[in-house]
């Protein structure tokens, strides 16, 4: 039986560019860097927040995967947490991050939506429960 998410995958055009992005603007640890098969140049590189049991893989589509290669940028399929957006908007903003959206009060929660590296939009929630 499947007991949990293992790894949702992150469309990138530069891998070190997102991994600098993701472990140096937003904090996650990084847990693999590896190249993704014997002598290849693309790499399994997978971050995430620090005690997270799911892994977020960087990924860089190579020529075999046109479809995911349009994707890159596009991207707004993934969301986070925080306990306090008041606190990581400022800490992002200073930090150079865009916001798509700026934090925005409704009725289950306070959202905002900043761009990675790549230009995919990354959905930050403080759920109404904090």
């Amino acid at each position: 039986m499947i007991d949990r998410v293992g790894t949702v995958s992150v469309f990138v055009y530069d891998q070190d560019r997102a991994k600098e992005f993701y472990t140096k603007v937003l904090g996650f640890e990084l847990r693999t860097d590896a190249p993704l098969y014997p002598g290849a140049t693309s790499r399994w590189i997978a971050v995430a927040p620090k005690g997270a049991a799911t892994e977020i893989v960087l990924y860089l589509p190579d020529e075999n995967w046109e479809h995911y290669r349009q994707v890159v940028g596009k991207s707004q399929a993934l969301s986070f947490n925080v306990a306090d957006l008041k606190k990581l908007h400022a800490d992002l903003k200073a930090k150079g991050v865009k916001f798509l959206q700026e934090p925005d009060k409704q009725p289950w929660g306070t959202f905002a939506i900043i761009q990675d590296s790549e230009g995919n939009g990354l959905l930050i929630t403080e759920p109404l429960s904090n």
